[in-house]
């Protein structure tokens, strides 16, 4: 075996398994072992799931692209690892194969990967003490270290569940505004987690808004009656959005004030609702350019476009998806955009990483969105009614951080505008690909 060892890991799409195998091999090894992967069959990106589930252990595999199997790659590599890529790998004299029998994370959410990703480490440092049996103690003691990047524990619900809940706030919510009811659009009586917890926030309740749980509300204005969410932060922002859809705004912030839009470009909100953003940013972007508005609710996508169309503006267009899956193909859009949405995700990493990869290089984003104090405590991060609310689900600043940058976002800025509840405060969010 060479003084540097050199490890091939092959699987059929080179973009889930074979990807984490690298990654966990490059960041463990300290540039002692010379890292390759590729597959039969490349895809055309890595999973996001599987970026999503890497980048939960602090590491990033984001800028990594599928690639074809070669015979050379074979032939020059010591150790070559399959992991369900068959036939297609052709077998040298001399070399080591290995075969690891490992669920295909394919079509997965990033809670199945996980478990993928944690069998994948323990490979990898089982042979990494082969690859290198007379590396130091100190070093393989720290290798073994524990680097994994903490999740968050207090979401309380399977995604799914969370997805189904704000899924049906946000419907009660547009039908109301569709029938005119901007005020009692925030109100929605549902009963998905029980009886709603004492009140933890010093924002006061005002006659409008409640969470999924029941009456608690979810206040539109603090103690001093000052607007924290909805239509009054636009102002003079809302120019080119017609009056019904900046009402039915439950967002936290304007993100089209720092996204810098310019004729010729593809925007993408996630999580448009009513479509205020999007039928701004189509003026902005007009001519040449479009807007583009992804939300999971009928009833909020049927209201976009009726708002769509009593504005006059074509250069729109209403798609139904999630974020963690959206519907367009890589590096389509120029500037994605957001309104107080990434919060109420279950899997802001999944969420970023799919923003990332619609973005062309060089795009941007631009978000208004919640961001936690570091010492949020237990009861509100637990809290149904505070998720919906766009609380219990927000990220922290380091956090929101973190994830950007494993999403392969760079020039970060998280500037703060104004609080909206004792332990959050309301963000734009900007960064570059």
């Amino acid at each position: 075996m060479a003084i540097k060892p050199s490890v091939l890991f092959v699987c059929v799409h080179n973009a889930g398994r074979s990807q984490m195998a690298a990654g966990f091999l490059t960041h463990l090894a300290g540039g002692q072992v010379e890292v390759r992967s590729a597959g039969s069959i490349p895809g055309d990106r890595v999973n996001p799931s599987a970026v999503a589930a890497m980048a939960e252990v602090g590491i990033d595999i984001s800028h990594q692209t599928p690639k074809v199997l070669t015979t050379d790659a074979v032939q020059s590599s010591d150790v070559v690892i399959t992991m369900g890529c068959g036939d297609a790998c052709p077998i040298f004299p001399g070399k080591r194969y290995l075969d690891w029998d490992l669920e295909d994370p394919a079509g997965q959410g990033v809670e199945a990967v996980g478990p993928i990703r944690d069998e994948i480490h323990a490979r990898v440092q089982t042979l990494l003490t082969e690859l290198l049996p007379d590396q130091d103690p100190a070093r393989a003691a720290n290798r073994q270290a524990p680097f994994v990047v903490p999740r968050r524990r207090h979401i309380m619900s399977a995604p799914e569940d969370i997805r189904e809940i704000v899924r049906r706030r946000y419907a009660e919510a547009a039908t109301r505004s569709a029938a005119g009811d901007h005020e009692q659009a925030r109100v929605v009586e549902t009963s998905c987690c029980g009886a709603a917890p004492a009140a933890t926030t010093d924002l006061q309740p005002p006659a409008v808004g409640t969470s999924c749980c029941g009456p608690t509300p979810v206040a539109l204005t603090d103690k001093q009656d000052r607007v924290v969410f909805g239509a009054e932060l636009y102002g003079p922002e809302a120019q080119g959005a017609p009056e019904d859809a900046v009402a039915a705004s439950l967002g936290c912030g304007v993100p089209t004030a720092v996204a810098d839009l310019h004729p010729g470009e593809v925007v993408l909100d996630l999580g448009s609702g009513a479509g205020a953003d999007v039928l701004i940013s189509a003026r902005r972007v007009a001519p040449g350019g479009r807007a583009i508005g992804l939300d999971m609710t009928d009833e909020m996508l049927e209201l976009a476009r009726r708002n769509a169309t009593e504005a006059g503006v074509d250069n729109v267009e209403f798609l139904k998806g999630y974020l963690e899956d959206i519907p367009l193909p890589d590096g389509s859009v120029d500037v994605v955009i957001s309104n107080c949405v990434i919060n109420l995700a279950a899997d802001k990493n999944v969420v970023l990483a799919e923003a990332a990869r619609v973005l062309r290089l060089g795009g941007r984003l631009a978000f208004s969105d919640v961001i936690a104090d570091e010492d949020m405590d237990e009861m509100t991060k637990a809290d149904m009614a505070e998720w919906t609310g766009c609380i219990a689900g927000a990220l922290t600043d380091a956090e929101f951080t973190q994830a950007l940058t494993s999403a392969g976002f760079t020039d970060i800025e998280i500037r703060p505008t104004h609080r909206v509840h004792t332990h959050a405060q309301a963000a734009l969010i900007r960064a570059s690909r």
